[in-house]
Order: structure tokens, then C-alpha cells, then sequence
């Protein structure tokens, strides 16, 4: 028997059925990440498996027990599925190793210092042992969720459920919780992760679903979901969160907004600060001494910016397409700082035809 099966499960507000006849089956050990637009039910699913959602029709059945027929034991069920939430949760007024420890006591009745050792042995797994002591608001947001996956991880769930655990969070922050997450998936633990974070999913899953208006639309494994999806809608997604495009025709030419879409893209494949300057500063180059001029000059052209992100060491490449110009807009001289910047953020690595430039950005 599977540790996890979904049958039709359907799951209905007013007006609004985010959840449209889910079937799943989810065997020990396995991985699986949630990826697709926001508003799709993905969430959802997960408080509807955790019960923290009443499904409106269909099963879940968790190790053999249906959770959704009536008189089920709500807190036997929760203490099967552990939840870590993107808010972290923390009774901020208590201290660490309390978080851990009250719903131990609360739930699974143990004494107070088995309670405290199964916590210190959990906040160790996440590399906290240290911070035990401390008020939640003196940690990091990282710190924070870490604890948050201590604290589900102490009442030893068979099933661990994620909902956008980085999505909170820092950049900077974010690959600490990506690396407990990949040490869980390493030792075995049976999970369940939303993630917008498409490296993550890429990295620990052994499945990948592809959910969109309230059903799972294509699933498989991460490389055939990343890299050859069969389903129209599953393409278009994959496409959007690893290219970025602007064109001054459809967009305009301002220049304030084209670095506030640049920076959300940026973010949204979770780049590296250098990474994210690396891009701006090559941007407000090229835009402000190649294009800014092109467009005073002849009225008519356009541009359009494309920011591809490839593989593993995230190469980036900027293809560049103008339009309505007979002028080459990378021929312009500019002055001797921007052209030193250029030189050490991007290089120049082809052309097809004049009016179509390729750069790539450099990591360093």
C-alpha cells in the first residue's frame, strides 16, 4: 500500500474550486515538488492533506486511514503529517528549544526532558543546537524556518509537507533551508514541497508536478519536466521562469520599471547578490550609453531584451534585437568607465546580423 493516496478530490469556495478531482499517489521516500502559477491550488492541496482544509469531495488516505470520512481522529492524522509553512509560525514569546518542545508534550505526551532531547537531537539536524536558548527574534529569517523544520521533524512524521519554505525569505537566506531540505530528501524522508524555487525542485525531487487551474496538468521526473515538458501550458511555464523579455515597443522606455521586472526575474531564480548587480549594472550600461541615444536619434527604432538563464552555474546570456534602425546600436563609442564596467560584468559572443547582438554576463 502507498504511504500516500489522493483519489477525486475536489475542493470548492464560493465561486472558486481551486482543487478539481486530484488523484495522487505518493510511495515512501519519494520527493515530490508542486511547481505552477500562483492561484492554482497548490496550497491547497497540502492544507487539504494535513486537514487544515475540509476537502468538499474525495479521499486522502494516509498510511491505510482515510482523513476526510467522518469521526476521523484529526490530531492521530497530523501527528503522521509534519507541516512547515512559509511564515515560520514561532510563538514568538517563547524560546527556541520551547517551540520544539510544547508540542511534544502537547501532542504525543511526552515528559519534558524526553521532549528537550529529541529537540536538541532535531536542532542539531538543522545545525542550530547552538541557538537553542534564543528568542525566535533574534534569528534570521533562514534560522527561523530552520527551526520551524526542527520542530515538525521532532514529532517524527511519516510524511513532511512544505509550502513555499523560502518564499519569505532573503535571498541570501534562502540556500540554508535549501540545503536541510536536500540533507531530508538525501536520508529518505517522504515529502511534499511547493516551491516557486525551480532549482530546488530540480535538485531533491524525484517527481515533479505541474499543477494549473486546479488540477495536475503534467508530472514527471525533474528532467523531463525542465527540460522536455510535453504540454503546452507546462512549456510556457518552464519558458517564463527561466528566460526574461522586454521590449521598449510594447513596454515603453522606461527605464525604472525594465530594472524592476529584471530584479523580480532575478529573484525568482533565486541569483546571487553579485549575480543580480552583475545584471543591473550590465543593463543600465548598454541601455543608457547604447539604446538611449539610438532612440533620441532615430525616433522609430525599438529593442527588445532577452535574458536567458542555463544549467547548473546559471550562464546567463542577453540577446539583444533592435528594430527600425539601420544603425548598429553597439557601434556607438562610449566613455571609458562604462566601457570598463562592460568589459569586466559581460562579453559580446556573437551576432548573427547586425541588428541582433549576443552577450553573456559574467559570474565574476
Amino acid at each position: 500500500m502507498s504511504l500516500l493516496e489522493i483519489k477525486n478530490l475536489c475542493k470548492e469556495f464560493e465561486g472558486v474550486t481551486p482543487l478539481k478531482n486530484i488523484d495522487l499517489t505518493v510511495e515512501q521516500g519519494e520527493v515530490i515538488s508542486i511547481i505552477g502559477p500562483s492561484g492554482t491550488g497548490k496550497s491547497t492541496l497540502l492544507r487539504c492533506i494535513n486537514r487544515l482544509e475540509t476537502p468538499t469531495s474525495g479521499s486522502i488516505i494516509i498510511d491505510g486511514d482515510d482523513v476526510c470520512e467522518k469521526g476521523t481522529d484529526l490530531t492521530a492524522v497530523r501527528k503522521k503529517v509534519g507541516m512547515v509553512f512559509q511564515s515560520f509560525n514561532l510563538f514568538g514569546h517563547k524560546s527556541i528549544i520551547e517551540n520544539i518542545i510544547m508540542p511534544q508534550m502537547d501532542l504525543l505526551g511526552k515528559s519534558r526532558n524526553e521532549a528537550r532531547t529529541e529537540a536538541l537531537l532535531q536542532l542539531r539536524r538543522v545545525g542550530l543546537e547552538e541557538k537553542a536558548y534564543n528568542m525566535p527574534d533574534e534569528l534570521s529569517g533562514g534560522q527561523k524556518q530552520r527551526v520551524a523544520i526542527a520542530r515538525a521533524l521532532a514529532m517524527h512524521p511519516q510524511i513532511m509537507l512544505y509550502d513555499e519554505p523560502t518564499s519569505a525569505l532573503d535571498p541570501t537566506m534562502v540556500t540554508e533551508v535549501k540545503n536541510v531540505i536536500r540533507h531530508l530528501a538525501e536520508d529518505g524522508m517522504t515529502m511534499l514541497v511547493v516551491t516557486h524555487e525551480m532549482r530546488l525542485a530540480r535538485d531533491i525531487s524525484t517527481r515533479v508536478l505541474y499543477m494549473d487551474q486546479g488540477e495536475i496538468y503534467e508530472q514527471g521526473t525533474p528532467e523531463e519536466i525542465f527540460t522536455s515538458p510535453k504540454r503546452e501550458l507546462t512549456r510556457a511555464f518552464v519558458l517564463r521562469i527561466t528566460s526574461w523579455n522586454w521590449e521598449t515597443s510594447e513596454n515603453g522606455r522606461d527605464f525604472i520599471a525594465m530594472i524592476a521586472s529584471l530584479e523580480e526575474f532575478c529573484r525568482s531564480r533565486f541569483m546571487s547578490r553579485k549575480m543580480m548587480n552583475n545584471c543591473e549594472m550590465v543593463f543600465e550600461e548598454i541601455y543608457s550609453n547604447y539604446f538611449l541615444p539610438l532612440f533620441e536619434k532615430e525616433k522609430n527604432s525599438n529593442a527588445q531584451f532577452i535574458l536567458e538563464a542555463q544549467g547548473e552555474n546559471e550562464k546567463l546570456t542577453l540577446t539583444v534585437i533592435t528594430e527600425g534602425t539601420e544603425t548598429d546600436p553597439f557601434s556607438a563609442e562610449i566613455d571609458e568607465t562604462a566601457a570598463l564596467i562592460l568589459k569586466s560584468k559581460a562579453k559580446r559572443i556573437g551576432t548573427d546580423k547586425k541588428n541582433i547582438a549576443m552577450i553573456e554576463i559574467k559570474q565574476n
